[in-house]
């Protein structure tokens, strides 16, 4: 038999909130964070290599592609922050 501990329940408009939903919440905006760390690092190195050459419009559209996921990573991470902010 397995029993679950919970080490707080909160209950707030109509809504259940746990330390492990934070937890759980806190881990996916530092997975979100990190993914866009690491784009950012690809964009910053194509964009030294396009600075060089700005007729490349490979690399351009690489960047845009680039650009495009670390939108939707800071648009996660918000969503995320504020569905947080909600369950307090």
């Amino acid at each position: 038999m397995v029993r679950l501990r919970l080490k707080s329940l909160s209950i707030i408009q109509e809504a259940v909130h746990t330390d492990y939903m934070r937890y759980c919440a806190v881990t996916t905006v530092d997975v979100w964070k990190k993914n866009r760390e690491d784009l950012n690092i690809r964009r910053n190195s194509l964009f030294k290599q396009y600075s060089k050459t700005p007729h490349d419009l490979d690399l351009a559209l690489q960047i845009k592609k680039i650009d495009d996921e670390i939108a939707e990573c800071t648009d996660k991470m918000t969503q995320q922050r504020l569905s947080e902010r909600k369950s307090k």
